[in-house]
């Protein structure tokens, strides 16, 4: 790791009244309860900030957790985002209840980085402070935090605290950080104050990417947009936040009333919550119950805690030790994204049910105890970062995705999640689509390779039924081909730039299709232009043409005249008037001659013109108009500017 750019935070966990607040106190030299009520009691309530300097100059952040159960809440909150832990027993006392609680949480966070701190080793004696230490060492058996070092202090005598800050650092230059500290910025609020002529103030550890002062970011679930004013990590003013950083940051366009701990302030872009998650959760096996369908439990990200229902997925009932695929069905939406770890407490936040990995950030509802269930959920859990894609990319309803959609289950940096989007697409497993102006659209090859030559064998059928229809309708086919409409538009669009399909109007046909007739077609077809332009501009409507040509079925007459419509050949002047191009042509330069020698024309002047009556009159002139041919001025028109 980059010295010069680490950011970690190092955090505290332990038993009420082992000494956690007073060793970082003596470590950094910052009294972590400020609350009066903490001072008196001796007790710490909320969470407790300080940092650490390194000998390069950087400075880790440090949170103390309180280590009373009844603020287990809080510990959570703190725990969320450590990178190391000071995990503090008392040399006298050893493990308790708490101590246990604490690594449950720890184990389940996944937080493998840290030190056993034997704390108030000048009250045990030798052989205490062995036990205490071997004890408290096999109980970290098997859990992530099996075979940290550890060492023994004494915050009041000051006994072994050098020792600790040189295992601090030797931590600190080993520890690896996470890939979601270089993915979407997410800070979760732990605090919310107002300060005189500064205004909102929040705080947090941020987790993923960077926020930069003036960006614009989101809190939810509210939903407000408000923009970084300024920025402050460990006390001191920053241009940008980044991740693995306590910082504070002042929001404007809010204010401290309309935000609360738990909220989570994140990119605009990036801004999309859920409530419902598929998860794999481990029960611990000290949690005293069996877990029946459709319980209700808190869960806890971040610094959040909401309800939920579990639904069970897989079994009728879970038992304390298993391991299990199950679906959360959240009372309140949150932003979560694949990999994150949760935390299930009891609806009575009595015991520590266990912990989870979200596999699926937006799952949807499943059939319970089906072998397609059960499919699904171990694929999902099991699944890379390409077989993510594809699950996404071939179950979604829509065709096509956002681009921005994946990074909920890629929670990895916008470069690296590129990458993996550009190696995909350049071995052909992904169709990847640009909208001007938006976000980008993804799709699956192979099902966009599907709907395109389902929507060639739709056409040709088409085709095949009707060949005197020019092609067939847009809508219609989009539902032919089952897909939704904005993936219709981009695969229409792709067949036209190959030149396999072409759109007039709203009709879409094959580029290769020429509308054929056949021989008796062909002799009513002849007939029909014969009758039109007899007709001049006084031309029958269809129904009469039937009865004109009743030697001719009338299905046939009405498919030959609509592809002659079609084929340019007829115009459609207004609804059930259609005249041949030949004469529209030809009144249309007899009516411009006429325009140019008198200026203006009245309808009855055209009526006398084009020998027709006002019924055939008033709609010539009015599609003469809407084709800028000319423009009506009151009563008469007069030639268009376009063409005068």
């Amino acid at each position: 790791m980059d010295k010069a750019n680490r950011h970690l935070i190092i955090g505290t966990a332990g038993h009420v009244d082992h000494g956690k607040t007073a060793l970082v106190g003596t470590l950094t030299g910052i009294e972590t309860d400020r609350l009066k009520e903490e001072r008196e009691r001796g007790l710490s309530i909320e969470l407790g900030f300080a940092y650490f300097d390194l000998p390069d100059s950087s400075r880790a952040g440090i949170v103390d957790v309180p280590g009373h159960e009844k603020f287990i809440r809080n510990m959570l909150s703190g725990a969320y985002g450590m990178d190391i832990v000071l995990f503090v027993v008392d040399a006298k006392e050893g493990v308790q209840e708490q101590t246990l609680e604490h690594l449950a949480i720890l184990d389940l966070i996944g937080i493998s980085n840290g030190i056993l701190v034997m704390t108030k080793s000048d009250l045990a004696t030798p052989e205490e402070l062995t036990d205490a230490t071997e004890m408290t060492q096999e109980m970290l058996v098997g859990t992530s935090l099996e075979g940290i070092p550890s060492v023994s202090v004494s915050s009041i005598t000051g006994q072994g605290i050098d020792k600790l800050k040189q295992m601090i650092v030797e931590q600190v230059n080993q520890v690896s950080k996470k890939q979601d500290h270089n993915g979407i910025p997410r800070l979760y609020i732990d605090r919310v104050f107002t300060v005189q002529g500064f205004g909102v103030v929040v705080t947090g550890t941020l987790i993923g990417g960077v926020v930069n002062r003036d960006q614009r970011m989101v809190i939810l679930p509210q939903g407000n947009e408000v923009r970084v004013r300024g920025i402050q990590v460990h006390n001191e003013p920053a241009n940008v936040a980044q991740a693995g950083q306590r910082t504070a940051l002042n929001l404007s366009g809010t204010s401290a009333n309309e935000i609360q701990r738990g909220d989570v302030l994140c990119p605009v872009e990036f801004s999309r919550a859920t409530d419902n998650i598929d998860i794999s959760l481990q029960v611990l096996t000290s949690y005293p119950k069996m877990i029946e369908h459709w319980s209700r439990f808190r869960v806890y990200l971040g610094t959040r805690e909401i309800f939920c229902r579990m639904i069970l997925l897989v079994d009728e009932a879970i038992l304390p030790g298993d391991t299990v695929q199950v679906q959360l069905r959240l009372e309140q939406p949150i932003l979560t994204f694949r990999g994150d770890r949760i935390i299930l407490r009891d609806f009575s936040a009595q015991y520590t049910v266990g912990g989870g990995e979200v596999i699926n950030p937006f799952a949807p509802k499943h059939k319970r105890f089906t072998q397609e269930t059960i499919s699904i959920l171990a694929q999902w859990e099991e699944a890379n970062d390409e077989s993510v894609v594809t699950a996404i990319l071939e179950t979604s309803k829509s065709l096509c995705i956002e681009e921005s959609f994946l990074y909920y289950y890629l929670p990895y940096s916008q470069t690296e999640v590129r990458d993996i989007l550009e190696n995909l697409e350049s071995e052909g497993k992904i169709v990847r689509w640009d909208v001007s102006g938006k976000t980008p659209l993804v799709s699956d090859a192979k099902r966009t390779a599907n709907i395109e030559e389902k929507l060639i064998s739709v056409l040709e059928l088409f085709h095949q039924q009707q060949p005197l229809l020019t092609g067939q309708n847009a809508a219609q086919l989009c539902k032919d081909i089952s897909v939704d409409e904005i993936g219709f538009e981009k695969i229409i669009d792709k067949m036209i730039t190959l030149d396999r399909v072409i759109k007039d109007g709203n009709l879409i046909r094959l580029a290769s299709h020429q509308i054929q007739f056949t021989e008796e077609e062909s002799i009513a077809k002849e007939t029909l232009e014969k009758l039109l332009i007899d007709a001049g501009i006084n031309t029958p409507a269809l129904n009469e043409l039937k009865i004109q040509l009743s030697e001719y079925n009338p299905d046939l007459v009405e498919s030959t005249f609509y592809a002659l419509l079609n084929l340019g050949y007829f115009i459609k002047i207004a609804d059930n008037y259609f005249i041949h191009r030949k004469v529209f042509d030809e009144t249309v330069e007899t009516l411009k001659e006429y325009l140019v020698n008198n200026d203006t024309i009245s309808v009855g002047e055209f009526r006398e013109l084009g020998q027709t009556s006002r019924k055939y009159a008033v709609p010539f002139l009015e599609y003469c108009d809407t084709q800028n041919i000319t423009v009506r001025d009151g009563n008469v028109r007069r030639l268009s500017t376009r063409l005068s």
